[in-house]
């Protein structure tokens, strides 16, 4: 598959923004103002960060990733290249130095490996921002003696007052691991330009935005004053990137490379394969629990940097053109009964992943069944984490899906399609995949359709098992499209077709229980046009993990709102603004859902319940005699 994104830069003026991939249309976009504020941090996830200003009001900010192409503005196909300078700092205290924390700080060292003296200061840094090892500052006399040296290293442990570290071997010291001993009163400070590194209730020291014609404000400036407490309990420990420190991130000639599942040929470095590796087993291993069969035999990977670097000949010509795009290809033989499928790719690791699941596939059951199904699970199977059900993708892929004409769900399964087409078909491809494979209505059927249509059974498509709710899955996956938000749970959005709607008969209560955690939920409650309802509500939902419990008239914003919505032959009428109580007119019949309002990505981050009770209004007294 071929992720090519095309990008502009900024103006102070207007923003002209290429859509993905070759499109033509393009849309201008205008910088309406330049924000300055401070505050405090009220949450931190991928993309964005929420401040609360010092009025108390709280406003989401979008933030560009290092390492990405750049940011997706709502309503704009495309990304807008605005990376953000961030400061991240703080003073702790020395629990902040947990084990696979990165230090840098000044100490006594000689060549025997041996430390004098004690440490005063140290400074914490994020992965990749410098190398590890020991820079000689003031180079002693003998070997014997000690150098003055900055020492950049992993902290092993601390334990009464001697640090260990461990450090890179190198001609200075052999020795990896370093034991100083650290003064009583040592300081600890942190440097990050990761705004993840940030967390609520973090002071706001300053920050600097644009707001854009689109109605996105994005972060141009961020400095944040850390909690020394918070960041001490929950930001150094290990994540796991400790076992790469030690590998190179130079190039390499081809070699090979084996893992327990892959035989890798790749020209890249030691930590990129290493890590490459690492995400394949992982990927491989929860492909194999989703179809519940083992991998079968080594999975074949050449993955290139560098084509110059390989001898003539090597590659077939279909394999060497996917490399140059770059993209990448996977090639299947069968002998009998056995498949094998050899991956060729470029040295982007979601490529790899992808091209991964497609052989995993060939082998395990034969084929990779038909282009929809064969790429939208490839798709899903480069992004799949373990214990992750949430959406997380591209976020231009995400805009394009919510932007573009829908697609009817039998022009993305329709049989005469070809793999490599484009893009935009691979986007549609995974949407239905990921909704089928996630939404419990679905999910069932999905699994093994995918292996009936694998190994080649008579009859098995898409219209065979998914005819007869093809109505149901239609609307779900509309709804899904207009929803769509990296953090969205197909799982906890699924409708409840199976619940039955009743009339509210005479002055007699409707009961409904709503959880906080869900999407639309089936109220068994069946309006009608014209008629008033009363309604009353007990008990109290929060939207955040930390935050307030709210009753069903949510917080200043909407967010934890009792809002409804009535359903009519699988139409979705305006929206019911309810609340914790009050009278409402039904503006039509239908079947009412009820849910907690919040944007559609953090239903995962609710708590608690709702009970309402509904009723028809009760016609007034007639006026007493004589009255």
């Amino acid at each position: 598959m071929v992720k090519n994104w095309m990008m502009l830069q900024t103006s102070l003026a207007c923003l002209l923004l290429a859509g993905l991939g070759r499109s033509e249309a393009q849309t201008t976009i205008t910088l309406l103002e330049k924000i300055r504020t401070a505050g405090a941090i009220h949450s931190v996830s991928p993309g964005v960060v929420e401040i609360v200003d010092a009025d108390g009001k709280r406003q989401e900010y979008k933030i560009q990733d290092k390492g990405r192409p750049g940011l997706a503005l709502t309503g704009v196909e495309g990304l807008l290249n605005f990376p953000a300078q961030v400061k991240i700092a703080g003073k702790l205290d020395t629990g902040a130095l947990s084990r696979g924390t990165l230090v840098r700080f000044s100490g006594r060292v000689n060549r025997l490996g041996r430390t004098d003296g004690s440490v005063s200061e140290l400074v914490l840094f994020d992965e990749g921002a410098e190398s590890l090892g020991i820079e000689v500052v003031q180079q002693a006399a003998t070997a014997a003696n000690y150098s003055e040296c900055t020492i950049r290293g992993e902290v092993y442990s601390l334990r009464d007052d001697r640090l260990v570290v461990t450090v890179p071997a190198s001609d200075f010291v052999r020795n990896p691991r370093l034991s100083f001993r650290l003064d009583q009163q040592a300081v600890v400070r942190m440097e990050s330009d990761d705004y993840r590194r940030a967390g609520r209730g973090d002071k706001v020291v300053l920050l600097a935005a644009a707001r854009f014609s689109t109605g996105d404000i994005a972060i141009e400036q961020l400095e944040v004053d850390v909690s020394a407490e918070r960041l001490a309990s929950k930001e150094t420990s290990d994540d796991g990137a400790g076992k790469y420190r030690q590998l190179s991130d130079e190039p390499s000639a081809p070699r090979d490379l084996r893992s327990a599942r892959f035989l890798l040929h790749t020209d890249i470095s030691d930590r990129s394969a290493r890590m490459l590796l690492d995400k394949l087993e992982t990927m491989i291993e929860l492909v194999s629990l989703y179809y519940g069969r083992p991998s079968v035999g080594l999975i074949e990977c050449y993955v290139v940097r560098d084509l110059n670097q390989w001898p003539p000949g090597v590659f077939p010509e279909q394999a060497l053109a996917k490399i140059q795009e770059p993209a990448g290809v996977t090639l299947s033989a069968s002998l009998g009964n056995q498949t094998r499928a050899i991956v060729y790719s470029c040295d982007d690791h979601g490529v790899v992943q992808h091209e991964a699941v497609h052989a995993y596939c060939a082998q395990t059951f034969g084929s990779t069944g038909p282009t929809w199904y064969a790429e939208g699970m490839a798709e899903m199977g480069q992004y799949w984490k373990k214990d992750q059900p949430a959406v997380e993708i591209n976020p231009a892929v995400i805009n394009y899906l919510k932007l573009a004409e829908p697609k009817r769900l039998l022009d993305i399964v329709a049989a005469d399609q070809i793999t490599g087409d484009s893009w935009q078909a691979y986007a549609w491809r995974w949407a239905l995949c990921h909704l089928l494979a996630n939404n419990p209505n679905y999910s069932g059927r999905l699994k093994a359709l995918g292996i009936a249509m694998m190994t080649g059974t008579p009859g098995a498509t898409f219209e065979s098992v998914y005819g007869p709710v093809a109505r149901e899955v239609s609307f779900e996956y509309d709804q899904f499209v207009k929803t769509l938000d990296n953090g969205y749970r197909a799982d906890l959005c699924a409708w409840q077709w199976n619940r039955k709607f009743l009339y509210i008969p005479g002055t007699r209560f409707a009961t409904v229980n709503v959880q906080a955690r869900y999407g639309w939920q089936a109220s068994g409650v069946k309006l009608q046009g014209g008629q008033s309802y009363d309604y009353v509500t007990k008990g109290t939902w929060k939207t955040e993990p930390q935050g307030e419990d709210v009753d069903a008239d949510g917080l200043d914003g909407g967010r934890g709102r009792l809002v409804g919505v009535l359903m009519a032959d699988f139409q979705l009428g305006e929206p019911l603004d309810l609340g914790a109580r009050g009278t409402f007119v039904a503006p039509t019949d239908g079947d009412l859902y009820l849910r907690c309002q919040n944007d559609w990505n953090r239903i995962a981050d609710h708590d608690g319940s709702i009970t309402v009770h509904f009723r028809k209004t009760p016609e007034p007294a007639p006026p007493s005699p004589g009255s």
